[in-house]
């Protein structure tokens, strides 16, 4: 969550998730928050995206599916 979506959506704050989709506005988006059952919609700029350390990874993040190569 970016700073504006914490101050505006606390029990929101400090949650990742996964962008599935864009929402019904062209300023919304589909996200679908870890341990969430569904997705919620929230404004564009109320999401930022994580910056991860190169070469850590975390679990279910990148895992190739069984029977698939990379």
């Amino acid at each position: 969550m970016s700073a504006l979506g914490a101050a505006r959506c606390p029990k929101f704050a400090g949650r990742e998730g996964v962008i599935i989709g864009s929402g019904r506005y062209r300023s919304t988006v589909r996200i679908m928050f870890d341990g969430f059952k569904s997705p919620i919609s929230l404004h564009s700029t109320y999401i930022e995206p994580v910056v991860e350390e190169e070469g850590v990874s975390r679990p279910g993040r990148n895992a190739t599916p069984p029977g698939s190569h990379r």
